[in-house]
C-alpha cells in the first residue's frame, strides 16, 4: 500500500508534528485517539463512548448502527479536546483518520442507504444452522478451503451465514404475513455490508469493502478482489466481481448477494474518500472537510499492523481469556486444523493463517477465583511457580477446559491435571496450568508450520505481557523469541499507521511500521528450559492429549446420558437424556430402509434400542408423483406383528382424504396417526379428523410442509385432547435423502415459544422429520425438538444403526 497523496509531509508542520486520528470500534464501545504521525506517540488521551447491545433471543446480539456513528463523533471530539490544541492547530496538523471495527457485524441498507434493521453483531449466533447448511451443501467449493481445508468448522460469526439467515428469514416472514410481520430485510436490502463499511459511508459518502475483511470473513480472495477489470460486460460476473465466491453463492441460491455487497474493494491504508461537509461539521471542525479517510478493517487484524506483524515468519499472539495466533506467510496454503491462509490479508502481497486456544488466561482466573478462592495477586502465584523447575515436578495439565480449536478441533475436549501427589503445592498447579497453555500454543504453532506457515518470532499482546514468568515460558516452550511492543494498544496504533500512509506522512505501511512500532523487550528462549520442554511435549503432553480424548468423550456422553435410557412405555419416558437435561427421541423412518427386508429392518431398529418407528404412507395422489407411493394398512399390520407391543408406531399420512385411513390403521396396530394439515380444507375439518383418530383409540399428530406457517395449526394445539405431536417437515415430503431446510429451525422455536406461553393447554411434542444427521441434530435439539426422525443417516450408516445412534447422541451431548 502506498501513499494516497503525491506530496508526503513527513516533517513537522509550522504548528508541530502531523497528527492522525485512530478510531477503534469495539464490541462495547468506540474509542478515539490522536497520534503523532511521525513516531506514534499519543497526543492527549484516548476517549471511549459505550453503546448498547440488545439480545432479543438467546444467542442473538444486535446493535443500532446509528449509535456507532453518533458515538464515533462523540469519541473523536472528546479526544481532540484532550490535546489542548486550538482549532487552527488541529486543522493544520491533522492529516487523516482511520477506523477499525468489529468484524462480521452485518448491516442492511435500502437504496437510499438508510438502515433497514438493527445490525447482527459479530457474536450473534442465530445463523448456526446456516453454517451447517453451507458446509453440507457447498462441500468441495474452493471458497471453503480457508475453513480448515474445507472440513470446517464454519463460524456463525461469518458474513455469508448471517446473510443466508436474513434471506431465509424473508421466507419465514412471508409465511407469517397474516400476523403483520413482513419486513423482508434481505429482499429490501440494496446493500449488505459491515460496521466498517457503514462507518466509512457516513464519513465519506463512499461505500467500499476492506480487502482484509473480505478475505478473512467473506470468503473472498483478497488479492483478486482489489483488481479492477476495465471494459467488462454487465453479465460477466466473473470479470466484474473478481475474487468473489460466485460458485459458493450460486450453490446456496443467493447469487444476488454479490450485487448487494460493496462493489468497490480496497486494501487497508488506501483512501476510502474524503470527510464530508456534514461529518466535519459534526466534529465541530468544518475546516476538516476533505480530510482523507483511510480504509481500516477488523480490529484484531488492524492490531497485527499495530504490532508490526507484516512480514512472513512473524506470529501475532493475542492473549486474554483465550489465545489467538495469526502467522504472516507468503504462501496461501491451507490444511485441516488451521483457518486460512487468507490471500491479501492483512495487506496485499502477504497472507496469514489463524490458530486458536479456547481457554488460556481464563483457566488461571478459574484457579485463582474458584479453586483457590484467594485474594493473593497473580504476581504472588507467579512467584510461587517461578521457584519450581520446568515440568512442575511431574504434574502435567491440559488447558482445553472449553474445548480445543486448533490444531485439533474438538468441542468435547476438556482440561485435566495428571500426576498429582500429596507433595504438590498450589505453586505446582499454577505452574502446570501456565505450562499447559504454552504447550498448547506450541501445538498450534507447530500445526501452522505443518500447513506451510512457520514462524521465526512471536509478537505478543494482551494479558500475558504482564507476567514475566509466562512470557519467558512462551519463549522456552515454543523455542521462539517473544517480542513485547512499547505501545500494546495495537488496534488504535494500527489505525494510526494506516492513516499516516493515507495522509501522506509515510510512503508505505512498512515505512510507517518502522517509524511507529517499537520493541519494549525481546525474550529469547533459555536453551536448558527449551530442551526440557521439548522432551515434555514429545514424551508427555502430546501423548496425554491423545490418550485423554476418548476418555473425556465418554465422560461427556455419560454426563449427557449418551447411553440409551428408555422407559417401559416408550412414549413419555423413552427419552435419550442429553446435556443440561435436554431430552430427545430418535425415531427411524422406514422410508429409507430396505423394503425387501422389512422384517429384518424392524428387528435392527429394536436391537438398537429404538422405541419408536416412523412409517410414511403416501398414496401418489396428495403428492402428484408416481414415486410418492409407499405403504398401506397391510404393511403397517405386518410391521406391528414383527415388533414388540411397546414400540410406538407413528403413521404419517401424506394422503388425499386421510379420514378414510383411520379405521384401517387402528386395526393394523398404529399408535398414532400424523396427518398433513395441507390435505384438509380448513381448521374445522382438522379438528374433526383429530377427534375421529382419538375416538379410534389412537393418538393424533399434525404435520406441516416446510413453507406452511406454524400459526395455521395453533387452534389445534390449544385443546390438549386433540393433538399431542407436531411434525415439522424439514424436507419436501415424499422422498428420502434430502437436505435439511433451515427454515425448520425457526418453526421449531416458534412452536416451543407457543408451548411455553400456553403450557396449561398446549401439551404436545415437537417432532422434526428430514435431513437429520450429525450436522443438523444439535441445532434441531437446541431449537426445541423432542423427537428426531432419521432415515438415510440411520439405515445407510456404514457401521450400522447402533453406531449412527451413538454419533447422534455424541453430537448433541458435546455442545
Amino acid at each position: 500500500v502506498t501513499s494516497s497523496t503525491s506530496t508526503p509531509s513527513s516533517s513537522n508542520t509550522a504548528h508541530g508534528p502531523p497528527i492522525v486520528i485512530g478510531v477503534d470500534g469495539g464490541t462495547e464501545s468506540i474509542r478515539a485517539c490522536c497520534f503523532n504521525a511521525l513516531d506514534g506517540t499519543i497526543i492527549g488521551q484516548s476517549c471511549a463512548v459505550p453503546y448498547k447491545t440488545t439480545h432479543p433471543n438467546p444467542g442473538w446480539a444486535e446493535q443500532n448502527p446509528h449509535d456507532w456513528y453518533d458515538n464515533l463523533i462523540q469519541a473523536v471530539r472528546s479526544s481532540l479536546q484532550t490535546t489542548h490544541l486550538s482549532d487552527d492547530e488541529l486543522v493544520a496538523r491533522i492529516k487523516a483518520i482511520c477506523v477499525d471495527t468489529t468484524c462480521c457485524s452485518v448491516v442492511a441498507l435500502d437504496k437510499d442507504h438508510k438502515v433497514l434493521r438493527p445490525s447482527l453483531l459479530w457474536m450473534d449466533a442465530r445463523s448456526a444452522a446456516q453454517t451447517v447448511q453451507i458446509l453440507e451443501q457447498c462441500r468441495g467449493d474452493p471458497a471453503l478451503n480457508v475453513n480448515c481445508g474445507g472440513e470446517g468448522p464454519l463460524s456463525a460469526e461469518w458474513f455469508i451465514p448471517k446473510c443466508l439467515w436474513l434471506k431465509q428469514q424473508d421466507h419465514v416472514e412471508a409465511a407469517e404475513a397474516e400476523v403483520g410481520n413482513t419486513s423482508n430485510t434481505y429482499e429490501a436490502a440494496h446493500v449488505l455490508c459491515e460496521y466498517q463499511d457503514y462507518i466509512n459511508l457516513q464519513l465519506t459518502g463512499e461505500l467500499c469493502a476492506s480487502s482484509c475483511t473480505a478475505a478473512v470473513r467473506w470468503h473472498w480472495d483478497g488479492e483478486e478482489a482489489i483488481r479492477v477489470n476495465e471494459d467488462v460486460n454487465e453479465n460477466e460476473d466473473e470479470k466484474k466481481y473478481p475474487g468473489r465466491p460466485l460458485s459458493l453463492l450460486q450453490k446456496l441460491g443467493m447469487s444476488d448477494l454479490v450485487h448487494k455487497m460493496p462493489q468497490r474493494c480496497i486494501p487497508m491504508g488506501a483512501k476510502v474518500g474524503s470527510l464530508t461537509k456534514d461529518a466535519a461539521a459534526r466534529l465541530n471542525l468544518p475546516q476538516l472537510q476533505g480530510l482523507p479517510v483511510a480504509q481500516g478493517g477488523p480490529d484484531a487484524f488492524v492490531g497485527m499492523i499495530g504490532l508490526g506483524c507484516i512480514h512472513p515468519g512473524q506470529l501475532c499472539l493475542i492473549t486474554g481469556s483465550s489465545h489467538l495466533h495469526c502467522v504472516v506467510s507468503s504462501e496461501a496454503t491451507t490444511a485441516p486444523g488451521t483457518w486460512g491462509a487468507y490471500r491479501g490479508a492483512p495487506i496485499p502481497g502477504i497472507c496469514f493463517a489463524e490458530g486458536g486456544q479456547s481457554s488460556t488466561g481464563s483457566i488461571l482466573r478459574w484457579m485463582k477465583t474458584t479453586l483457590l478462592q484467594t485474594e493473593d495477586s497473580y504476581k504472588v502465584l507467579d512467584d510461587e511457580a517461578a521457584v519450581i523447575a520446568p515440568g512442575s515436578d511431574g504434574l502435567i495439565a491440559l488447558e482445553t477446559f472449553q474445548g480445543s480449536r486448533t490444531p485439533v478441533t474438538d468441542a468435547r475436549a476438556r482440561g485435566a491435571l495428571i500426576g498429582l501427589t500429596l507433595s504438590h503445592t498450589r505453586g505446582h498447579i499454577w505452574r502446570s496450568l501456565m505450562e499447559a497453555v504454552c504447550l498448547g500454543t506450541k501445538a498450534c504453532v507447530d500445526g501452522l508450520a505443518k500447513a506451510g506457515h512457520a514462524c521465526n518470532e512471536i509478537v505478543i499482546a494482551g494479558g500475558a505481557t504482564r507476567s514475566p514468568i509466562w512470557l519467558q515460558m512462551h519463549a522456552d516452550v515454543t523455542g521462539k523469541p517473544v517480542v513485547v511492543c512499547e505501545n500494546t494498544d495495537a488496534p488504535l496504533l494500527g489505525c494510526a499507521i494506516l492513516a499516516s500512509v493515507c495522509g501522506g506522512v509515510h510512503d508505505s505501511i512498512p515505512d510507517a511500521v518502522q517509524a511507529l512500532v517499537r520493541e519494549a523487550k525481546r525474550i529469547t528462549p533459555n536453551e536448558e528450559a527449551k530442551n526440557a520442554y521439548q522432551a515434555l511435549y514429545d514424551q508427555v503432553y502430546s501423548k496425554v492429549a491423545k490418550s485423554v480424548r476418548p476418555i473425556v468423550h465418554s465422560i461427556a456422553e455419560l454426563r449427557g446420558g449418551g447411553a440409551d435410557n428408555y422407559g417401559s412405555d416408550g412414549d413419555d419416558d423413552s427419552l435419550t437424556t442429553t446435556k443440561k437435561n435436554k431430552q430427545f427421541i430418535v425415531s427411524p423412518s422406514l422410508l429409507a430402509s430396505d423394503w425387501a427386508n422389512m422384517q429384518k429392518e424392524v428387528e435392527r431398529c429394536e436391537k438398537a434400542g429404538l422405541p419408536w418407528i416412523h412409517v410414511d404412507v403416501f398414496d401418489g395422489v396428495f403428492l402428484d408423483s408416481p414415486h410418492a407411493l409407499t405403504f398401506g394398512p397391510k404393511m403397517v399390520e405386518s410391521i406391528r406383528r414383527h415388533c414388540s407391543s411397546s414400540v410406538i408406531l407413528d403413521i404419517h399420512l401424506c394422503v388425499d382424504r386421510p379420514a378414510r385411513y383411520v379405521e384401517a390403521m387402528a386395526k393394523a396396530g398404529a399408535t398414532r396417526i400424523i396427518f398433513q394439515i395441507e390435505a384438509l380444507d380448513d381448521i374445522d375439518e382438522a379438528m374433526r379428523l383429530a377427534r375421529e383418530v382419538n375416538k379410534a383409540g389412537m393418538k393424533c399428530g399434525v404435520s406441516l410442509n416446510p413453507w406452511t406457517p406454524v400459526e395455521a395449526i395453533f387452534p389445534l394445539l390449544l385443546d390438549e385432547n386433540l393433538v399431542d405431536l407436531v411434525d415439522v417437515l424439514a424436507v419436501e415430503p415424499g422422498f428420502g435423502g434430502q437436505k435439511f431446510q433451515m427454515i425448520a429451525l425457526q418453526k421449531i422455536e416458534a412452536l416451543k415459544r407457543f408451548r411455553e406461553e400456553n403450557n396449561s393447554k398446549a401439551i404436545f411434542k415437537i417432532l422434526v422429520d428430514g435431513g437429520i444427521n450429525t450436522l443438523t441434530a444439535n441445532d434441531v435439539v437446541a431449537a426445541g425438538a423432542d423427537i428426531l426422525v432419521a432415515g438415510t443417516f440411520l439405515f445407510n450408516h456404514v457401521d450400522g444403526i447402533e453406531k449412527a445412534l451413538q454419533e447422534l447422541n455424541e453430537t448433541v451431548s458435546q455442545q
